[in-house]
């Protein structure tokens, strides 16, 4: 006989011990344990100390009440009122109109295909500006330029810039610049692109 097989033929003997023990414990701790007697619960009490403020102590007095603006009181309609609360009527006189304003630049042209990029072929230096020399202002000025089938620039305007300043100087030297011409299979176009222009007082 294995000592599994002799294990499993003693199962119910060692489970009826156990129980018997389990129940002798439970019995052994219900004897022994003290009587459970309740408590009324009470709320804790808060004391608060009253300090007599010393006589040397002055209490600002309360503030002043502030006026309250008057209430708008809505009028009724009438013919009669006085001169100063009169309008002065107005006249439109269409034969005189004052000139009408400007009408805006139009914008430039900022987008065209090509394939081919155009090339830099003579390139100009910005004048640093004289005030901004004695401000010592600097920055990079990014020049948009369109250039037309023959790679000369027809406009240029501000992108982007780290002064003002230096704005008209970038501007001049990017209408100076020549280029190959950009083209759109083998066929000389117009394009914009942008040159930076950077001012520093080291270089």
């Amino acid at each position: 006989m294995t000592a599994n097989t002799e294990f499993k033929g003693k199962y119910n003997k060692y489970l009826q011990i156990g129980f018997l023990f389990a129940i002798l414990v439970h019995a052994v701790a219900f004897a022994v344990w003290p009587e459970y007697v309740p408590s009324v619960y009470k709320l804790r009490e808060e004391r608060i100390e009253v300090i007599d403020i010393p006589p040397q102590i002055e209490v600002p007095p309360p503030p002043e009440e502030v006026a309250r603006p008057e209430v708008a009181v809505e009028v009724e309609a009438s013919d009669e009122a006085d001169e100063e609360e009169t309008i002065a009527p107005t006249f439109l006189d269409a034969q005189n109109l004052p000139p009408a304003p400007p009408p805006p630049p139009p914008e430039p042209e900022m987008f065209f295909a090509f394939d081919t990029y155009p090339v830099v072929i003579r390139s100009a230096e910005p004048k640093y500006p004289e005030l901004a020399r004695k401000a010592e202002v600097e920055g990079t000025v990014m020049i948009m330029v369109t250039i037309d089938e023959s790679g000369n620039v027809l406009s240029a305007w501000v992108a982007e810039s780290g002064a003002e300043v230096l704005n008209e100087a970038a501007v001049q030297a990017a209408y100076k610049f020549k280029f190959t011409p950009a083209k759109q299979r083998d066929v000389p176009v117009k394009a914009t692109i942008s040159i930076p222009f950077r001012f520093s007082l080291t270089d």
